[in-house]
């Protein structure tokens, strides 16, 4: 299992990458979460991360943001928040 952490969000998730070859990993439930909320980080929950992304969760975005988005098309809120776009 990897940690993804997005700091601006103060968000940590847990991922695990089925094929090598794919960006797109599975995002599952981070264990022993008492030690991230003591750092007063969130943890993101494999349900939250695997919502499909909608206009409301880019309603925040700049504009240059949301150009990203629109060429990438990701397609979970978690694809978003923990992204490879760059």
């Amino acid at each position: 299992m990897s940690i993804l952490f997005n700091a601006a969000a103060f968000l940590v998730a847990g991922a695990e990458r089925q094929d090598p070859h794919m960006v797109n990993a599975v995002f599952v439930d981070v264990p022993g979460g008492e030690i991230y909320r003591r750092a007063a980080l969130r943890l993101a929950t494999t349900a939250e991360l695997n919502q499909p992304l909608e206009d409301r969760h880019l309603s925040l975005l700049a504009e240059e943001e949301r150009k990203d988005i629109a060429y990438h098309q990701p397609s979970r809120l978690g694809d978003l928040l923990f992204n490879w776009l760059d």
